[in-house]
C-alpha cells in the first residue's frame, strides 16, 4: 500500500493555487520587462509616495504585477505548510524551495526599483522565478502519484533547461534598454545594438537546440493520447512565439519603436512556453496505457 496520504487529504488546491499564479508573476514580470514599466511605480511597495495605487497604464502592468508576485508567495507558503506531511520528500520541499527562489526573485525586483539591478542580480532573478514555476508546477501535477521520471519526462526537462538557459543568455547579451533583455526566443541574427556578438551566437545556438528539442518533445507526446492536448498547445504556443517574432523583429534590432502590446504578448507567450514544458515534463512521468492484445482469429 502506498504511504502516500489519501487522494481526499492531498491539498491539491493549494499546490494549484500556487503554480497558477507563480505563472501569473512571471508572465505579468515579462511584460513588465517588454513594456519597460518596470520604474512606472518609483516606490515599494506603493506605487507612489503620495498614493498606493497606480495612475496609469506602465503603473498598473507594474503594480498588478507586484499583487500577483504578493499573492504567488502566501500560495506558495501555504502549499509548502500543508504538504509538510506528505511522505514524499518532493512534495515537501519543492514548495518549500520554491518559495525561497520566488521571495529571492521579489527581493531582486524591490531593488531594481529602488536601487539599480546589476547584470548578474537580473540573471539570478529571471532564474529564481522560472525555477519556483517549475518546481511548483511538477509538485501540483505529480501530487496524487509522484513517481520517477520516465524518458520523456526527462528530455522536456532537458528542454526546458535549454530554454531557460537560453533566455537567461538573452539577459547576459543585452544593450541599454534591449527587448533582448525580456524573456523571448531569438530573432536568429546578430543584434548590432546589443553586446557580446560572440555570446549571441551562444544564444543563437542554444535557441536552434532548444527550437530541436521541443519539436521532439512534441512529436513524442502526440504519440500519446492523455499528452497529445498539451503537446498541441505547446507546438501551437512556439509556432505563434516564432511568427511574432518576425513580425516584432525591427524591435529586438531597435530600428522600429518598441510597440508594447505587441511586445508584452510576445514576451509573455515566452513564459507560457516555459510553463507548458514544465507541466508536459511532469504530465509525461505517468505510464503510458497498455496497448490493446491483438485480437485472435478463431481457426486455423
Amino acid at each position: 500500500m502506498s504511504t502516500q496520504a489519501t487522494p481526499t487529504r492531498l491539498p491539491s488546491r493549494s499546490y494549484w493555487l500556487a503554480a497558477w499564479f507563480t505563472f501569473g508573476a512571471v508572465a505579468l514580470g515579462s511584460a513588465v520587462c517588454a513594456t519597460e514599466s518596470g520604474l512606472a511605480c518609483p516606490t515599494w511597495p506603493g506605487c507612489f509616495a503620495h498614493q498606493p495605487t497606480p495612475d496609469g497604464l506602465h503603473s498598473a502592468i507594474e503594480f498588478t504585477h507586484r499583487v500577483v508576485a504578493f499573492g504567488s508567495l502566501v500560495f506558495l507558503a501555504l502549499a509548502a505548510w500543508r504538504g509538510r506531511r506528505l511522505a514524499d520528500p518532493r512534495l515537501r520541499w519543492f514548495p518549500v524551495i520554491a518559495l525561497v527562489a520566488a521571495i529571492a526573485s521579489g527581493v531582486f525586483g524591490m531593488v531594481i526599483v529602488l536601487f539599480s539591478l546589476p547584470m548578474l542580480l537580473g540573471l539570478i532573478d529571471v532564474a529564481a522565478a522560472l525555477v519556483a514555476l517549475c518546481l511548483i508546477s511538477w509538485a501540483a501535477v505529480r501530487l496524487p502519484d509522484p513517481r520517477p521520471a520516465n524518458g520523456l519526462a526527462r528530455w522536456t526537462w532537458s528542454t526546458v533547461a535549454v530554454v531557460i538557459a537560453m533566455h537567461l543568455l538573452g539577459i547576459a547579451v543585452a544593450g541599454e534598454g534591449s527587448f533582448v533583455r525580456c524573456l523571448g526566443w531569438p530573432v536568429w541574427r546578430i543584434v548590432d545594438s546589443d553586446q557580446h556578438p560572440g555570446l549571441q551566437c551562444v544564444r543563437l545556438g542554444a535557441g536552434a537546440v532548444a527550437a530541436a528539442m521541443l519539436i521532439v518533445a512534441v512529436a513524442r507526446a502526440w504519440r500519446r493520447p492523455e499528452l497529445r492536448r498539451l503537446a498541441a498547445g505547446l507546438g501551437a504556443a512556439w509556432l505563434a512565439q516564432l511568427a511574432m517574432g518576425q513580425l516584432i523583429v525591427g524591435q529586438f534590432t531597435g530600428t522600429e519603436e518598441r510597440h508594447i502590446y505587441l511586445a508584452a504578448v510576445y514576451s509573455m507567450l515566452a513564459g507560457g512556453i516555459v510553463w507548458l514544458l514544465a507541466l508536459l515534463a511532469a504530465r509525461a512521468a505517468d505510464p503510458e496505457p497498455a496497448s490493446p492484445p491483438p485480437d485472435v482469429r478463431a481457426g486455423g
